[in-house]
């Protein structure tokens, strides 16, 4: 007599849940994730939701309503467990304190990248989000306004613009690796200096090992082939590498002041002035200028 064929299941089952705030979110994405996996086996909501009740650890307050939901379920006639995204609400609305979403919503105002790498910051900003609980939308405005400034305005100068959050993550990657592989120099001590990457109207200079205390005005590389190249083609200053302007007129409290021209007044003579009359008929030296 032939067996049936079992489907092996992959991946690690999550620990039983106690129902602490703190590891609920924890808990979903790792019980989320091994039914994702295991979707051969797991290929209905019903299968889903019956096996999750299974991981609440019993004699606790999450294993006394995962008990509530399973007499629930059996007491229906046929066996009703609901759909998966119900239950999903059910649980978020359990154990999840909504104070939780909202601190992941402020820290989603209140992380900006500044200067550093992209994906290391995004790596912190995208822990915010997916705690935060918002729809895509909200996603995608809170992202702009915590993009490094320049990175922003180069992609509010893009058409078609990205339409999901993956779009506008990838592009935003693609714009921080391109400024940092083709727009730095070394400054006398070594450190690369990315001199593209600055927010408009700012003349602070981004350096990723920059301190907090004031540093003196370096002397500036000259500019690579690529640089140059790079800056006619997208109109920036050859000094500063801000938009706007020229490098005739640069403001950069770097570069020096042009000297200003000398300027020799000269006075018209009026010949009904009396003071004139009593020079006529003299002889003047000459000047010693």
């Amino acid at each position: 007599m032939a067996q049936a064929n079992v489907s092996r299941l992959i991946g690690t089952a999550p620990e039983f849940y106690d129902g602490q705030g703190n590891k609920a979110l924890a808990f979903w994405n790792i019980l989320e994730n091994y039914f994702t996996v295991n979707e051969d086996t797991f290929d209905t909501d019903h299968k889903k939701v019956a096996s999750a009740l299974t991981y609440f650890k019993r004699d606790t307050q999450a294993g006394e309503w995962a008990s509530d939901k399973m007499a629930m379920a059996i007491a229906a006639q046929p066996t009703n467990y609901g759909t998966w995204q119900a239950f999903k609400d059910a649980f978020k609305a359990q154990f999840i304190p909504p104070q939780t979403e909202l601190e992941a919503l402020a820290k989603l105002h209140a992380t900006p990248q500044g200067s550093r790498e992209f994906n290391e910051w995004y790596q912190e900003w995208s822990q915010h989000a997916r705690r935060a609980n918002v729809g895509q939308n909200t996603l995608m405005f809170t992202f702009r306004n915590a993009l490094n400034g320049a990175i922003n305005n180069r992609i509010a100068s893009q058409s078609p613009q990205p339409a999901t959050l993956a779009e506008l993550v990838e592009c935003a990657r693609d714009l921080d690796r391109y400024w940092r592989m083709y727009a730095k120099s070394p400054d006398n001590q070594g450190n690369l200096r990315i001199n593209e990457l600055s927010v408009k109207n700012s003349y602070t200079e981004i350096n990723a090992t920059q301190p907090s205390v004031y540093e003196p005005p370096v002397r500036r590389a000259k500019l690579t082939q690529e640089q140059r190249q790079y800056r006619i083609d997208n109109r920036l200053c050859f000094y500063c590498g801000q938009e706007g302007h020229s490098i005739l007129g640069c403001n950069h409290p770097d570069k020096k002041p042009p000297r200003p021209p000398m300027i020799r007044q000269v006075f018209p003579i009026d010949e009904n002035d009396d003071e004139m009359d009593q020079y006529e008929g003299s002889s003047f030296p000459d000047s010693p200028l």
